[in-house]
């Protein structure tokens, strides 16, 4: 009975949202009205492992179409998945409703603070540094010693290496590539010995390594620091944010959410 009160009230969350606030509140949330008028939810996502990616037939797979699929079920929308075309202009895309929210979740790092409406706190993803795993890094004990003029990172501008390495290891070199270049140029950069590290999530290092298996391996045993990984919604959807995170929220105490993060393998 729990169970079926919080999906009857989370419904009637959105249901009163979506009918009773006046034509001005809906004009200041354009991919609510949207999702009114079309009754779907139209999700920007990318591929990322378990994340989300296609089965052999095609089919969308993966944590975010099983949280969506949840939030379809209690809110009678249907869902449409649109890939990310570029993350330089995600978030551009984003405002102009190319996308009526990301529901591939994203790490909250400077790169994607203020620009769009983070949602509440869904998983955590450790921020490491990578290698080519055929060399030996034993001798590498602590971050200290990889700030040293002698190594290399490479990183995307606006990225995580973009960002952190110059801030961790001022005296080491960086690599820097344009926002938006395919991740695997800075992987090529790293096996062609153009650069000695990269700086990676950790599913994104399990998504790739599962594609090329023995190819990366963590440099030093502590991370660089934990992430938060959230859904994000255009900057003018308050209230579809507001009724999204609550059905998240009801999905979470009611610990279907932990039950699909562990499905999907993102509980450790």
């Amino acid at each position: 009975m729990p169970f079926l009160y919080g999906r009857a009230i989370a419904f009637f969350v959105l249901f009163i949202s979506m009918v009773s606030f006046s034509s001005s509140g809906f004009a200041d949330d354009r991919a609510l009205e949207r999702i009114r008028k079309n009754g779907e939810i139209k999700c920007g996502t990318y591929v990322l492992g378990s994340l989300f990616s296609y089965s052999e037939d095609g089919t969308p797979q993966g944590f975010t179409v099983d949280l969506m699929n949840e939030i379809s079920q209690r809110t009678g929308l249907k869902v449409r998945y649109t890939e990310i075309s570029s993350f330089a202009t995600v978030f551009e895309d984003l405002k102009t409703g190319h996308y009526d929210m990301l529901c591939t979740p994203l790490l909250l790092l400077p790169s994607t603070s203020l620009k769009a409406l983070p949602g509440d706190f869904l998983i955590e993803d450790a921020i490491n540094i990578y290698g080519d795993a055929s060399i030996d890094y034993s001798g590498v004990t602590n971050f200290e010693q990889l700030n040293d003029k002698k190594y290399t990172f490479v990183g995307m501008d606006n990225e995580l290496g973009g960002i952190y390495a110059p801030q961790m290891f001022p005296e080491a070199k960086l690599n820097l590539l344009p926002l938006g270049t395919p991740p695997s140029n800075m992987f090529l950069d790293v096996f062609a010995r153009k650069a000695n590290f990269v700086v990676l999530s950790h599913l994104a290092e399990l998504a790739y390594s599962q594609e090329n298996p023995g190819k990366l391996k963590q440099v030093t045993e502590r991370s660089l620091f934990k992430a938060s990984v959230r859904l994000f919604y255009a900057e003018d959807s308050y209230i579809l944010r507001t009724n999204i995170e609550a059905i998240v929220d009801d999905m979470r105490r009611e610990g279907i959410l932990d039950k699909i993060i562990a499905k999907n393998g993102l509980d450790h």
